[in-house]
C-alpha cells in the first residue's frame, strides 16, 4: 500500500480521541485524514481493560464535563458503548480511514515543516501537515521492579482476560482498575479465590463507590486482604517445578517475610504517560511527563501542527474530555487548513 499525497490530518491512536478526531475532521470537511492504530481494532484499552458489563461514563471521578462538540456518546455498558463507536464511524463513513496493527514509533518534521510519521508496517513513512497524538495512558501498564521469572510469565499479567475457573488469584493495585478486577472477579461467580494486596494499608485512590465495595467485600468474606505489604519478589512454586507442572504456580514473597502461592496474579498499578514517544516526537513535557500545550485549540506549544489530546496530556481520564479535545484541535486544524 502506498500513498501519493500528504495527508492534512494524521491521528495516531483509536480510542475515544482517536474517534472523535476523525469524525469531527470528516464534518469539518477535512476528506485526506487517516487513523494508525496498533491493536486490530478501535476501542482496545476499553475491550482489554473494561471488564464485561462494566458501565462507560462519560465523567471522572465526579468530574463532571458537557459535550462541546459534535461527537457524544450515552452512558451504557462496555458492549453498549462499543455498539455505539462502531455506529457512529460506520454513518460518518469515515471506517476506510482506520489502518490497523500499525505501530507508530515516531514523529517528526522535515525540512518542508511536513510530519514524517514512522510505523512498523506496510504503509512506511506516512507523511501529514498535522498530526494527533490521542494514545492513551493505559496502552502502557506500570510494571513492578522486581523480575518475572520466564517460567511463570504466562500466570503474571495485566488484564483479567487470562484467568481460569476456580483459580487463586492475587490482585496488586490500590487504584480503581485493582478494586474492580478484585471484586469484578468475585461478582463472575467463576469460584475464584481472591486477594487484593496494596503496598499502603488504607485504600485511599479509588473513588467512594469502588472503595466501599472493596472494603464490604473484605468484611463480608468475599475476597481477602493483604494491605500494607509490597511484594519483595516472584518466583516458580518449587513442588510444581518438582511435578513437572507447566507453568509452575506463583510464589508471592512479600516484604514482611510472609509468602503465598498463586495460580495466578493480576498487576492492575495503573498507566503512565507513554513519555518515551512524547520525547521522540521532540514535545516538551512538564514535570509528570505530560506535554505542554494550549488548552484551547490542544497544539502543543513547541512542535507547531503537532497537538495531543485525551489523558494523554491529562489525568482525567474522561471519554467526554477526549472528545472535547478532539473537537477543539479539530477546529484548530480545520481553520489552519484554508
Amino acid at each position: 500500500m502506498s500513498f501519493d499525497k500528504v495527508f492534512d490530518i494524521a491521528i495516531i491512536g483509536a480510542g475515544p480521541g482517536g474517534i472523535a478526531s476523525i469524525i469531527e475532521a470528516k464534518i469539518a470537511g477535512i476528506e485526506k485524514a487517516i487513523v494508525l492504530e496498533k491493536a486490530d481494532n478501535h476501542s482496545d484499552m476499553i475491550r482489554k481493560f473494561y471488564k464485561p458489563g462494566k458501565r462507560v461514563d462519560k465523567d471522572w471521578q465526579g468530574k463532571k464535563f458537557e459535550f462541546i462538540g459534535n461527537v457524544t456518546f450515552e452512558e451504557c455498558k462496555k458492549e453498549e458503548y462499543l455498539d455505539q463507536m462502531e455506529q457512529k464511524i460506520q454513518d460518518a463513513r469515515v471506517a476506510d480511514k482506520f489502518k490497523y496493527n500499525h505501530h507508530v514509533y515516531g514523529v517528526s518534521k522535515n525540512s518542508d515543516g511536513i510530519f514524517e510519521i514512522g510505523a512498523d508496517h506496510e504503509l512506511g513513512i506516512i507523511q501529514a501537515k498535522k498530526v494527533i497524538i490521542a494514545i492513551g495512558r493505559m496502552g502502557k501498564p506500570n510494571k513492578p521492579g522486581y523480575k518475572f521469572p520466564a517460567k511463570i510469565r504466562p500466570r503474571l499479567n495485566f488484564n483479567l482476560d487470562k484467568v481460569q475457573s476456580n483459580e487463586k488469584v492475587l490482585v496488586v493495585g490500590g487504584g480503581d482498575t485493582a478494586g474492580e478486577y478484585a471484586y469484578g472477579l468475585v461478582d463472575m461467580n467463576i469460584g475464584c479465590d481472591v486477594t487484593l494486596n496494596y503496598r499502603r494499608a488504607e485504600i485511599t485512590r479509588m473513588n467512594p463507590t469502588n472503595k466501599e465495595i472493596v472494603e464490604r467485600y473484605f468484611k463480608e468474606g468475599k475476597m481477602k486482604s493483604k494491605l500494607g505489604v509490597d511484594i519483595e519478589s516472584v518466583e516458580p512454586f518449587e513442588e510444581d517445578v518438582e511435578k513437572g507442572v507447566t507453568p509452575p504456580r506463583v510464589k508471592v514473597n512479600y516484604k514482611d517475610g510472609t509468602s503465598d502461592v498463586f495460580d495466578r496474579v493480576v498487576y492492575a498499578l495503573g498507566g503512565t504517560s507513554p513519555v518515551d514517544f512524547l520525547k521522540n516526537s521532540k514535545i516538551e513535557l512538564n514535570e509528570w511527563g505530560e506535554p505542554l500545550y494550549n488548552e484551547e485549540t490542544m497544539e502543543t506549544k513547541n512542535v507547531e501542527g503537532l497537538y495531543t489530546i485525551g489523558d494523554v496530556v491529562t489525568s482525567q481520564g474522561s471519554i467526554a474530555l477526549a472528545f472535547n479535545h478532539a473537537y477543539l484541535a479539530i477546529q484548530d486544524i480545520a481553520k489552519k487548513l484554508k
